[in-house]
């Protein structure tokens, strides 16, 4: 009997990979997965982002989210796989509840993501449209508060 467990991938690959490079390398995970009789529910692709730490002097990486069914027993294989893919920087497999992966995207399993890209975090050193605080304002308020605190103590 077999029982599927629902898995949750994030990749990251290398920033400078062509993107032919990042296909083939998800075509040989997809392909494994399918060939242990695998069922993708989704692929999404976040893009290029800034890492919290350098992995392998790199500061970004091409991130990429894949949930699908697998046996337990052949979680072993692709974790191999994983670890001899020379392109990516880092990969993290979960168990997640079935019942919270949304339906089945087959546009996305099909297209390995390309679709649904998400956009990139914006990159270091550009500037928001519009600043959520003004900075006189807060050091207006910073002033007054000190202000009312100083009054307090002296009360």
């Amino acid at each position: 009997m077999s029982h599927l467990t629902t898995y949750e991938l994030v990749a990251i690959f290398d920033p400078n990979l062509e993107s032919e490079q990042v296909e083939s390398d998800l075509r040989k995970i997809r392909d494994l997965i399918a060939g242990h009789k695998g069922m993708f529910r989704r692929w999404e692709r976040w893009g290029k982002r800034r890492l919290a730490d350098e992995i392998r002097p790199r500061q970004y990486g091409q991130y990429v989210l894949a949930v699908y069914d697998l046996e337990t027993s052949e979680t072993h294989e692709l974790d191999r796989l994983l670890h001899l893919t020379p392109s990516l920087l880092r990969h993290l497999v979960t168990v997640v509840d079935p019942a919270r992966v949304p339906e089945v995207d087959e546009e996305s399993v099909r297209t390995l993501g390309i679709v649904k890209e998400v956009p990139a975090e914006p990159e270091a050193g550009a500037v928001a449209a519009e600043p959520a605080v003004e900075v006189e304002d807060l050091a207006v308020d910073v002033a007054e508060a000190v202000d009312d605190t100083t009054d307090e103590q002296n009360a």
